[in-house]
């Protein structure tokens, strides 16, 4: 009668934990796709940050002189492509210029922020 009823716990037992463990393999490969996003996400923060100093920075000292129209990699001291994605700056004008990072590792992420002298604001 004791090993009839051993025999139900143990089962359950591994039953439970290998769900257990699926279940954690599941939540961190959901995490790590959120954390592919924030690390896009970051560097084009940076970089619209660098942006805003150089807009603000007078045209006789290196910087925009009040104007996003000549802003590019090079002024901001910063990389279009990185290993985690590709960025593009386009719609440059004198307040304002459109940012967009498309992931390496997954090219369905596509993130855009539309950078203005004081604000950054995300674009659908």
């Amino acid at each position: 009668m004791g090993q009839q009823q051993i025999l139900p716990l143990v089962l359950a037992t591994i039953i439970i934990g290998v769900a257990i463990i699926r279940g954690m393999a599941m939540f961190d490969q959901e995490r790590k796709g959120d954390r592919h996003k924030d690390e896009v996400r970051q560097y084009m923060l940076s970089v619209a940050g660098r942006s805003q100093a150089w807009y603000r920075q007078p045209a006789g000292m290196g910087g925009g002189g009040r104007s996003f129209a000549q802003v590019s990699w090079k002024n901001i001291n910063a990389g279009a492509n990185t290993p985690i994605a590709n960025f593009t700056m386009s719609s440059k004008q004198q307040n304002r210029f459109l940012l967009t990072g498309i992931s390496k590792e997954d090219p369905s992420i596509i993130i855009k922020y539309m950078v203005y002298p004081d604000s950054v604001l995300a674009v659908p």
